[in-house]
């Protein structure tokens, strides 16, 4: 099991639902998406604990930003029923901006009946600035959250 595996099973975005929020166990760090830039930075300059971050609202819209070299991917795992119509979504939102996708699992047992949570891996390869951009789009286009909406960010 991966890293990435193990610290989702725990602090995963699934699992940070408002009716769940008195169970976790820290307390996640609160931003409006024109912050994520300054996320995004200290995830380059390897100043998080780990070598992603994730930014949802409600434990739906979660999107994950992995920092490999110098660029980003994005991605997003099913672990709850509600989000598997998004997987879905950002295929076509991919495909619109020309990016790459492809289909992994990180063996996660997701909260309903399935082996495996499914995961879309959005293969931007862009730099931080750019990255942050799509970042936005996706929280506004794919899940309808505007510039004054507030996520955690995870883990």
């Amino acid at each position: 099991m991966s890293l990435f595996s193990v610290i989702l099973s725990f602090f995963g975005c699934g699992k940070n639902t408002k009716e769940n929020q008195g169970n976790f166990p820290f307390v996640a760090k609160r931003i409006k998406i024109n912050q994520l830039n300054r996320e995004l930075k200290l995830l380059q300059e390897g100043k998080t604990e780990y070598d992603f971050i994730g930014i949802t609202s409600n434990g739906i819209d979660c999107i994950y930003f992995m920092k490999e070299n110098d660029v980003f991917q994005i991605e997003f795992e099913a672990m709850i029923e509600p989000q598997i119509p998004y997987i879905e979504k950002l295929k076509d939102f991919a495909i619109s901006k020309n990016f790459n996708h492809k289909m992994i699992s990180y063996g996660n047992k997701p909260e309903y009946d399935a082996k495996e949570a499914p995961v879309i891996r959005i293969e931007t390869n862009l730099k931080l600035n750019e990255v942050a951009e799509i970042g936005s789009l996706i929280q506004s286009e794919i899940f309808g959250n505007n510039s004054n909406i507030e996520f955690d960010v995870v883990p």
